[in-house]
């Protein structure tokens, strides 16, 4: 079996894969792609992208074809109803001369991708399945890997990238199988497409959230006139929903009227799709000769819709971060580390968003008060930027917006001791948050009452092949600016 050579080997071709895969070819390197998957192929997501997020799209070179091929609704809107009579409106900030998110089944988005990064220059071949890394001298040198026809090939490479999703071949192969941080999810995710009863209109560039109760319902108008409805409950409601799919649908719609109005009148409805399982994690990222991106190196409940984003936002900028460094060894290890870093440090906020927004509880009353004062402004869209990620939760929930809405909650509720017990401890949580997002530590393995949540589990790490690496003895450097092979 002769080996093939390249500069990168990207395993998975989904939103880091072909990011990564883009940037690097667009710089002249030699890449080649390997998914397991034959495309068009579908895959679990809630689809929902904001400007800031189809501004990566536009950093990668899809975003034309996107606009062009698939024509997305265009969510200029974004829509939070309570309730307790709470309804806030406001414009999406344009981001890259971007003024809408979009919401694209991934079956139709991954197959646009793939063709991106083809165009790019990367080699993606489907159906090849990894099954072993190459490694010389401490470092991986490659990866061994099945083709479409069943037959075995090496290729040698200067970078493996693994952007193969949570239950990553490569995170398994490297050692970093079992995350190092991980936080269980009390929500789960049900929804299903239909065509929407009002194609045209403001609804249809509206983003809508409504929360009733403890549970969450979603609608994100879709391409060619359909629209996705997601309900985030009690994570046990994804079996609930696969026992009895219609009686489950019925309930829900019962629970929040206010999406069973959005819908009323809808046909072609698909079935339900589910899961419980959405543990967030971070797993180490970088070593020598290799990198995780995407959900193989980190993932956040999907609650706030950023997994997306963030898989090309990592995808980009390891492509962009290594594309000048892959012949140099030591070099590359150094920019890998930073990198990883610099995505800890990105999506720290955003973990421990999620994981708030994750609990299984009836909205808090100070949330319902931020958001009457705060959400809304025509001029300052203040909700909306927050779920864009233009500004991280604490420079738009600030303490003293927090203190003053508190304080609020207290006047108009009829149990102010529970209020006033309930935001004393979010705010000793939020304390802690800031403190740690301060910090900076890499790989940081404390945790946050109120924020991780225990009890998460993990399945087995598959049999390594004899090949994987033995244990480094070699102290790693505690800082990721400093690093080196």
């Amino acid at each position: 079996m002769g080996d093939e050579r390249a500069d990168a080997v990207v395993v998975g071709a989904r939103c880091a894969g072909s990011a990564s895969a883009s940037m690097l070819a667009r710089a002249g390197r030699r890449v080649v792609v390997l998914d397991r998957a034959r495309f068009p192929s579908d895959t679990l997501s809630t689809h929902l992208m904001f400007p800031s997020g189809c501004s990566e799209f536009q950093r990668i070179g899809a975003w034309e074809s996107i606009c062009e091929q698939l024509r997305p609704a265009q969510m200029r809107f974004v829509r939070i109803t309570l309730d307790n009579g709470v309804d806030i409106f406001e414009r999406l900030r344009a981001v890259d001369g971007i003024d809408h998110g979009v919401s694209i089944p991934r079956i139709q988005l991954d197959q646009l991708l793939v063709e991106n990064a083809r165009g790019a220059g990367a080699d993606v071949r489907e159906r090849s399945t990894v099954t072993e890394l190459l490694w010389e001298a401490g470092r991986v040198s490659g990866v061994v890997y099945k083709d479409a026809d069943g037959s075995r090939r090496r290729i040698r490479s200067k970078l493996v990238v693994g952007a193969d999703g949570r239950r990553s071949s490569v995170a398994a192969a490297v050692g970093a199988w079992r995350p190092y941080r991980a936080s269980r999810n009390g929500r789960g995710l049900v929804f299903r497409y239909m065509d929407d009863p009002h194609p045209s209109g403001e609804w249809a560039q509206t983003l809508w959230q409504w929360r009733d109760g403890d549970s969450l319902a979603f609608a994100f108008p879709n391409p060619r006139g359909r629209i996705l409805i997601l309900f985030m409950g009690d994570r046990r409601e994804a079996a609930e929903s696969r026992s009895d799919p219609e009686r489950y649908w019925q309930r829900k719609l019962d629970q929040h009227p206010g999406c069973r109005q959005r819908i009323e009148g809808c046909s072609g409805e698909t079935k339900l799709r589910s899961t419980g399982d959405t543990v967030a994690f971070f797993r180490a990222s970088s070593g020598p000769g290799w990198a995780l991106a995407g959900d193989a190196g980190h993932f956040k409940d999907p609650v706030i819709g950023q997994g997306m984003r963030d898989a090309l936002w990592m995808g980009r900028t390891l492509g962009e971060a290594t594309a000048t460094a892959l012949d140099q060894p030591a070099e590359l290890d150094r920019c890998l580390r930073v990198w990883e870093a610099d995505r800890d440090a990105e999506c720290l906020p955003a973990y421990h968003f999620a994981n708030q927004e994750t609990r299984v509880r009836h909205y808090s009353p100070i949330l319902a008060e931020a958001l009457r004062h705060y959400g809304g402004d025509e001029h300052h869209p203040e909700i909306g930027d927050l779920f864009q990620r233009l500004r991280m939760p604490q420079e738009v929930l600030t303490l003293p917006r927090l203190a003053g809405s508190l304080a609020r909650a207290v006047v108009r509720s009829n149990e102010r001791r529970v209020v006033v017990r309930d935001g004393l401890a979010d705010a000793l949580v939020e304390l802690r948050v800031r403190r740690e997002i301060g910090r900076g530590e890499f790989r940081g393995t404390g945790t946050i009452a109120g924020s991780d949540h225990q009890g998460w589990s993990w399945a087995p790490e598959p049999a390594r092949k004899p090949t994987a690496p033995e244990p480094s003895t070699e102290a790693e450097p505690a800082d990721p600016q400093s690093a080196v092979a």
